[in-house]
């Protein structure tokens, strides 16, 4: 009954003595493991479908880098530059007095989006001012449905709150009744589930579960941003707390390149035409 184990231990002791009688001869030095280079760096809820769109390719191009992205908006950005959370952020909105460094990526346009239902396919810019004042209540006002006006407004610290008011609002407040939506993605929803509702976002979130409205006649698509025609438009920057350097520095660089543009027109405006 033992035999068999016998055996199989004279094989096993077989195969050690084979590797040791092997290992005076010279062997190939193993390949080197490319040192892998990790980049921080934090995308507003506005920008993340491009973040998450040139960082995919970037890593294809470039398999020794990879990332670190988190999202939030402009306000939770700037504690993660400051805390050291994030290196380097994207956004739609940077005021004029900013004390970061940045350079442009491309073009956004502020989407004005309703809910499919809505036979309201265009607004002016003053009806739109008026409608986010509360001095439109019903979209029977503007020769639609006898259905209440729902405004949805991006949360302070909002970046794309910050464009919309300094492209629509200036210095005039939206309503207080206006419903709070905490991201992009939240503002689609809500609006999306509100026969009434209407609400803006980058264009990069628009979908079939809402209409973009046309604003002064014209739609918002990434020709017509790229050409000027639309008019809520806004920069899309990469922006930190200093020059960047290195891989930082490879990355931005391609990123305002021809193949980094041509992603960036994917979703965007690009600054140029690849």
């Amino acid at each position: 009954m033992h035999e068999p184990m016998r055996r199989t231990g004279r094989v096993l002791v077989a195969i050690a003595f084979t590797l040791v009688s092997c290992s005076n001869q010279i062997l190939p030095a193993a390949t080197p493991t490319a040192q892998v280079t990790p980049l921080r760096i934090y995308a507003t809820t506005a920008t993340l479908p491009l973040v998450n769109a040139v960082t995919r390719e970037y890593t294809r191009v470039q398999p020794t880098i990879t990332f670190d992205v988190r999202s939030g908006n402009d306000g939770t950005s700037a504690a993660a530059l400051a805390g050291g959370d994030a290196l380097y952020l994207f956004t739609n909105h940077l005021p004029v007095d900013s004390p970061l460094w940045a350079a442009p990526i491309g073009q956004d346009g502020l989407a004005v989006i309703a809910h499919p239902a809505n036979p309201i396919t265009q607004l002016t810019t003053t009806e739109l001012r008026d409608l986010y004042q509360g001095w439109i209540p019903n979209w029977r006002v503007l020769g639609g449905a006898d259905t209440e006006v729902a405004v949805f407004s991006r949360e302070a610290g909002s970046g794309t709150r910050a464009e919309f008011e300094r492209l629509v609002m200036g210095d005039r407040r939206t309503t207080p009744s206006a419903q709070i939506a905490p991201s992009s993605a939240a503002m689609v929803q809500s609006v999306a589930r509100t026969p009434g509702g209407i609400g803006y976002v980058s264009m990069s979130y628009l979908d079939e579960t809402v209409t973009p409205m046309l604003i002064n006649g014209v739609i918002p698509t990434p020709e017509t941003v790229y050409t000027n025609r639309y008019p809520l438009r806004a920069t899309l920057f990469v922006g930190g707390l200093r020059e960047p350097p290195g891989a930082y520095r490879a990355f931005i660089g391609w990123l305002q390149g021809q193949e980094g543009q041509a992603i960036v027109g994917r979703h965007y405006a690009p600054l140029l035409r690849p």
